[in-house]
């Protein structure tokens, strides 16, 4: 059982992929080299698996989505919008480019990453928990962390030779004690965190799926009074689980450092340098610091590839 999803071009699936590729691989499982991953989606009042395999057809690129078990047509739609939403197959690329392409710093690593569409986590509870986690902590601990409560909590389901989980339900973890997620290395203030969150959603007091319809402004106003959420927080919120295309946030290190490098400046920027720079990239500011970013993440690699000593 199988459908076809249109993908709106420019679409780089190398590029895509190589974000997926990136995901926790309990939550995603992506073929390491082929364009296909596997993630449990919603599908009506249940979870369930698909494989996603990312083809070009006579039409153009298509994202080909396989159903791994018997489902009504409601679930599979929106099952179909949840991947849709997931691959940014709402957002067109050619207003972006046309805007940017000519800009003198920024439009010249554009054609490097033609076509690279920013992956979003449509499931917006589990977007923020992960944030949550992910504050002022090492990267690989934080995705360890990720992994010990999707094993613990989440529910499995087999994909071919594979396991893959869906994340925690809000109930699932507002139920727990701070000390249940201690013992899988979390903080105890991480962990309330992340409990007094789950609380809030399984109770209704907050509806993140409301959020989306509400301003920057608004969404900054209703977060930021919950404990453990701050101002980085919400922004990623709004970047990679709401999907704003024009928000920019100055604040964040690595982009400081990728216009360090791009304007050549001999510090980094400040936070309202950055803004009066971006100004003029309105409404793509998101894309530009997500293309930021992966420039950065490049140039990195070139970097530490040049300082190896080379094999005799």
């Amino acid at each position: 059982m199988k459908k076809i999803i249109s993908l709106r071009e420019p679409f780089n699936a190398k590029l895509v992929m190589r974000s997926v590729r990136s995901q926790n691989p309990l939550l995603v499982h992506a073929h390491s080299e082929e364009p296909v991953f596997s993630k449990v989606v919603p599908a009506g009042t249940r979870k369930m698996p698909v494989t996603v395999t990312l083809v070009h057809s006579r039409k153009g690129q298509v994202a080909e989505i396989e159903f791994l078990e018997a489902c009504s047509d409601i679930e599979q739609e929106e099952a179909v919008a949840f991947i849709s939403r997931m691959l940014s197959n709402h957002v067109d690329l050619i207003p972006f480019y046309r805007q940017l392409g000519d800009e003198p710093v920024l439009g010249t690593i554009l054609p490097e990453l033609y076509g690279m569409k920013i992956l979003l986590e449509p499931n917006l509870y589990q977007n923020l928990v992960r944030t949550i986690i992910g504050q002022q902590m090492n990267l690989s601990f934080a995705a360890a962390l990720v992994s010990r409560i999707t094993e613990r909590y989440g529910s499995p389901f087999q994909v071919k030779d594979s396991v893959i989980y869906s994340f925690p339900e809000p109930g699932a973890l507002a139920r727990l004690e701070p000390e249940e997620l201690m013992e899988l290395q979390f903080s105890r203030r991480k962990a309330e965190y992340v409990i007094g969150l789950s609380r809030l959603v399984d109770e209704g007091t907050l509806d993140l799926y409301a959020l989306p319809a509400l301003d920057d402004a608004l969404i900054f106003e209703k977060l930021l009074p919950i404990r453990g959420i701050g101002k980085w927080t919400i922004e990623c919120f709004l970047l990679f689980g709401v999907g704003r295309t024009d928000f920019f946030p100055a604040d964040d290190i690595g982009l400081k450092n990728a216009m360090k490098q791009l304007w050549g400046m001999g510090s980094q920027p400040s936070s309202p340098e950055m803004l009066a720079i971006s100004s003029g990239w309105s409404p793509w500011r998101s894309y530009a610091a997500y293309y930021l970013w992966a420039w950065l993440d490049e140039w990195k690699l070139q970097k530490k590839a040049a300082a190896a000593p080379k094999k005799k």
